[in-house]
């Protein structure tokens, strides 16, 4: 999963023609409406009496009239301009789809990346007997995180129905029970839950999309592909990992970070604070 996100989608080719179409009708529709309602407006007026300065009655001159030859040439010109429009409208519609549907096609397995990468790791035992856990463990893990979940939402119900006081003790037992919440990577440690997360099929490496120009990253060795196995101690499972690891720790100190290039693992030396990189999420055998 890449760590930036994509922008809405535009409207497909054919709804963009169609509303481009049904503008360029009205307004044909409303120019030659509103020409043609003036003509005969004019047309029909009637001779007005009105007094000169004398008192003597006097005709006043008709209004002037729209010339129809001149009407026909405004609509020639809105048809050609119509005309041209509908031809560029089709060279956009026509020649680029096919470039706007593979980046429509690319941000949805963007976005699907992206759900599964966000979907909760849930707890299986079988899984978790096949990562090298004991039965016995696993059903002991297994057990202590369901009665933690299922506490968690008594708080949140208690706390809804409670009484002021009583809110707080409970938003205060659910703090705390965040702050130490039983996880599948807490019990089972890096190890273990590396290859938890390989055998449930989800993923349990970052891995370098891009690096930016002029970056840390990219002074001291980071490559594309790169594949970030540690940050120091840390163990990058998630992009998450790297991002906590890098707020660790004081600004101008170096730590060691530790890569799979190529199937060889390497050691460079990079400066604490932000590298400079795109990550997304793969899924790589722990052995390797």
């Amino acid at each position: 999963m890449k760590t930036f996100i994509c922008c809405n989608r535009e409207p497909t080719k054919v709804t963009v023609k169609s509303n481009i179409t049904t503008l360029f009708i009205a307004l044909v529709v409303g120019f030659l409406g509103g020409a043609s309602s003036r003509f005969f407006l004019e047309e029909s007026t009637p001779v007005e009496n009105s007094r000169n300065k004398n008192g003597t009655a006097s005709l006043n001159t008709p209004r002037s009239r729209v010339d129809p030859v001149e009407l026909k040439r405004q609509v020639e010109r809105v048809q050609e301009k119509i005309s041209r429009l509908e031809s560029r409208l089709n060279e956009f519609v026509t020649k680029p789809a096919t470039v706007a549907e593979r980046a429509d096609r690319q941000m949805q397995v963007t976005s699907e990346k992206a759900d599964r990468q966000r979907m909760p790791v849930i707890p299986d035992r079988e899984l978790l007997v096949s990562a090298g856990v004991s039965p016995e463990a696993a059903g002991d893990i297994l057990r202590r995180i369901s009665r933690q979940e299922f506490r968690m939402l008594e708080l949140k119900n208690l706390m809804q129905r409670g009484a002021p006081a009583d809110r707080q003790q409970y938003a205060a037992e659910l703090r705390e029970l965040r702050q130490n919440k039983v996880t599948l990577r807490s019990e089972l440690g890096d190890d273990a839950y590396d290859r938890y997360l390989f055998a449930s099929g989800q993923a349990n490496r970052v891995k370098v999309s891009s690096v930016m120009a002029g970056s840390p990253a990219e002074i001291n060795g980071i490559h594309k592909g790169d594949v970030i196995l540690y940050y120091g101690d840390r163990k990058i499972l998630a992009t998450s990992d790297l991002s906590k690891a890098t707020l660790e720790g004081d600004i101008g100190s170096y730590i060691n970070v530790e890569v799979l290039r190529d199937g060889a693992r390497m050691s460079l030396l990079l400066p604490r604070g932000t590298l400079g990189v795109q990550l997304e999420a793969v899924r790589l055998d722990p052995d390797r």
